[in-house]
């Protein structure tokens, strides 16, 4: 069967529509990730007892867990009790009503939550320990230093992991067509099936994937540029 290109342009098109849900749950992850992963970074961080151990123990074990493992033990554990739990809490619904867009979000989210936790630590190490004796001296808690201090001089640190990691989160939204997740891999999956030209279709694929992440790259280069302009000012 000869390489039609024709064919490689049809699916691109018909890739587009798909682009926003590929995006959303990508940035919906990230925020989510990234919430729980700077709380996990600050307990780690401050050496808070227990938690810290606990937390340790849970993000080196999920680092050890390739995410195709993580998206269809959710996908079991949801189908097989969610039903049980949801009459148990009195809520009107059924597994079947449940978007599977946000198991894939629950997964991706584990994923984010993992690398920024470790992202955000790292950064947090860089901040240099005068910076927090100065922020004692003004009488700030520890909170305060936190928002004030630690926060903003780690985030700019942390910026080029934060970016990879939604760069990663894109490409790993592909995995949740195994989970019936309508998304752009899957789509090119199905506009392949009635003809077999699935190398084709896979590069179409491959060049909205690579599209979205220029797009993105670009993007972190302004802000990043912006951010060292306003740390120059300051």
């Amino acid at each position: 069967m000869s390489f039609d290109i024709g064919f490689i342009f049809q699916v691109v098109v018909k890739l587009i529509p798909y682009i926003p849900i590929t995006i959303y749950m990508a940035f919906v992850s990230l925020i989510i990730g990234g919430l729980l992963g700077l709380v996990i970074a600050l307990v780690r961080h401050y050496k808070v007892p227990v938690l810290s151990q606990l937390f340790t123990i849970m993000i080196t074990i999920l680092k050890g867990v390739p995410l195709i493992l993580v998206f269809l033990l959710i996908f079991m554990v949801t189908s097989q009790n969610f039903n049980r739990v949801a009459k148990a809490l009195g809520w009107h619904m059924h597994y079947g009503d449940l978007p599977m867009s946000l198991l894939a979000i629950i997964g991706l989210s584990l994923m984010a939550m993992v690398g920024l936790s470790e992202a955000f630590r790292g950064a947090f190490e860089s901040v240099k320990t005068v910076q927090f004796d100065a922020a004692r001296s003004l009488g700030m808690t520890n909170l305060q230093t936190i928002r004030r201090v630690l926060i903003p001089q780690a985030f700019p640190v942390a910026l080029p992991m934060i970016i990879n990691m939604l760069i990663n989160l894109i490409k790993g939204t592909a995995i949740a067509s195994l989970i019936s997740v309508v998304e752009i891999f899957s789509t090119a999956t199905q506009a392949a099936s009635s003809n077999y030209k699935y190398f084709e279709a896979y590069i179409a694929a491959a060049i909205i994937y690579w599209l979205m992440t220029i797009v993105i790259e670009r993007a972190a280069v302004l802000l990043e540029g912006r951010m060292d302009k306003k740390t120059r000012r300051a």
